[in-house]
């Protein structure tokens, strides 16, 4: 993941040309002070990576005998046989690099064996030309890079020996500007994703997981003192902080020991903006400074920290239909040079609402006190099934204007409907007056909208055929019936008039 600069070995040479001190000089070497002149300038454009504070410190490793020109390590390095034998051999480039080596050993097992450092040099990201270092003591010099951006994993470390010998005299002052000290730095890239299980999302499944990734930042050489992934969500959405799940690679991290989770954390982002993420994953310094965190070796081989967990739709959504509900990461991390923010993506999902609009079927007039009721199908039988949440139907109860929102029974709370779901709809109260509209509506939310119209079209209420008792057709029936009892009557006085005649 990481990418490192191959460091080339002219850069170690132009060190080296120091220690090819002869043994033997026709003077003895000058009294200090002795100086040196570095620049440490990344170009701000192609190497934007490097850009930030550093501070170079020097540490005396070897003590040079003026009147012999013989280099010796000093005493609370001498027990080191890898130093010693590497400093007493002939002068050469590999010479030089042995010593490097050994001094580069001894700084990442225990680096208070150098003591304090002879002289810092530091440098900010607006330095552009070189600084001056002053060292009062003849010898060789350890320049170790003790402060540095935190995306470098790497700084090639050298050496400088003051006075050294050349053209038959002593020289107390060198210029090494010419070699950009930036040039030794590795940096590593650092990357910040973030996904979530699905795009829409309602009530009846209100939960959503979102996977959070970054790359570790820093190395062994360049502990960070911050590294917390930040996350901010829309206030529709509700953290579940028991579903936090922290893995570094593989390995499951434990909350309290390897990291916290932090609400309403405060950051600054790419631009130097105070902002305020919902909540952050931040690691604890006693994780920042274990060896795990970082590359196990030295390939600059970056490890992953995944973040999974969920979040809950709550009332707020209800207020948001077909708008996106944004959930966005990033990755704030530093260390004694300064911070940085790596913003991540924003994650989008949505919820929708759906409205019904109720009409007299001959005449299209709006009508109030129609009803209806939410169904699913289950899964097994494939019958349609009353919804509830909470144990409450989702209905919706026409008013004047003949229109209605869903909404949980006996309450205003808007129902938040999930476009990757099918629902039904049944009218279960019909208008005063009116027949229940016996049709099965089937609900696909159009995602382009904010409120979906139930099967598109105002529902039509058609009167009953036969009217309610009082109406013209139940006097129909009571004429028709009294017009044959008077038949029945005439009919029966004819047959009894006949009969007396007789």
């Amino acid at each position: 993941m990481k990418t490192t600069k191959k460091i080339f070995a002219a850069f170690l040479a132009v060190m080296m040309i120091a220690l090819m001190i002869p043994f033997t000089a026709s003077a003895a070497a000058p009294n200090g002070p002795y100086t040196a002149t570095y620049l440490c300038a990344p170009n701000a454009s192609t190497e934007k990576d490097k850009v930030g504070d550093y501070d170079f410190s020097f540490f005396k490793i070897a003590d040079l005998d003026k009147e012999t020109g013989k280099y010796d390590v000093i005493s609370t390095l001498s027990s080191n046989t890898a130093l010693v034998n590497a400093v007493n051999a002939a002068a050469s480039t590999d010479r030089s690099k042995s010593i490097i080596s050994a001094c580069d050993a001894i700084y990442k097992t225990s680096p208070e064996s150098f003591g304090s450092a002879a002289a810092t040099l530091s440098f900010t990201s607006t330095d552009t030309t070189g600084k001056n270092v002053t060292l009062n003591d003849a010898g060789i010099y350890y320049i170790y890079c003790t402060k540095k951006p935190a995306k470098v994993t790497r700084v090639t470390n050298s050496l400088v020996a003051l006075p050294y010998y050349s053209n038959n005299s002593w020289v107390t002052s060198r210029d090494e500007s010419k070699v950009n000290l930036a040039a030794k730095v590795s940096t590593s890239p650092v990357t910040v994703t973030k996904t979530a299980d699905k795009t829409n999302v309602g009530d009846n499944d209100k939960t959503v997981t979102y996977t959070l990734t970054a790359s570790t930042a820093g190395s062994l050489e360049n502990k960070l003192t911050t590294y917390a992934i930040t996350d901010t969500m829309d206030n529709a959405l509700t953290l579940n902080e028991s579903s936090v799940e922290v893995k570094l690679n593989t390995t499951t991290l434990t909350k309290g020991t390897d990291y916290t989770i932090v609400k309403d954390y405060p950051y600054q982002d790419e631009n130097k903006a105070n902002k305020t993420a919902t909540f952050a994953i931040v690691f604890t310094s006693t994780k920042l400074n274990s060896a795990d965190f970082y590359d196990s070796g030295t390939a600059d081989a970056a490890k992953t920290v995944t973040v999974t967990y969920t979040a809950d739709l709550n009332a707020n959504a209800a207020s948001k239909f077909a708008q996106a509900l944004p959930n966005t990461d990033g990755l704030y991390y530093g260390n004694n040079s300064g911070m940085n923010y790596e913003p991540g993506p924003t994650v989008n999902v949505f919820t929708y609402g759906v409205n019904v609009v109720k009409v007299d079927g001959n005449t299209n007039s709006p009508l109030s006190g129609a009803e209806f009721t939410v169904y699913t199908e289950d899964k097994e039988t494939k019958e349609l099934q009353e919804l509830t949440v909470d144990g409450k139907k989702v209905i919706a109860t026409t008013g004047t204007d003949g229109k209605a929102n869903f909404v949980l029974e006996d309450s205003t709370t808007a129902f938040c409907f999930d476009a990757d779901l099918t629902y039904y709809v049944k009218e279960t109260a019909a208008p005063a007056g009116y027949n229940i509209n016996d049709s099965v509506f089937t609900v696909n939310i159009d995602t382009t909208k904010g409120v979906t119209q139930v099967n598109g079209a105002a529902i039509p209420n058609y009167k009953p055929v036969v009217p309610e008792t009082g109406g013209v057709g139940t006097m129909m029936f009571t004429i028709g019936g009294a017009a044959l009892i008077a038949c029945a009557g005439v009919l029966f006085l004819i047959v009894r008039k006949k009969k007396s005649a007789k």
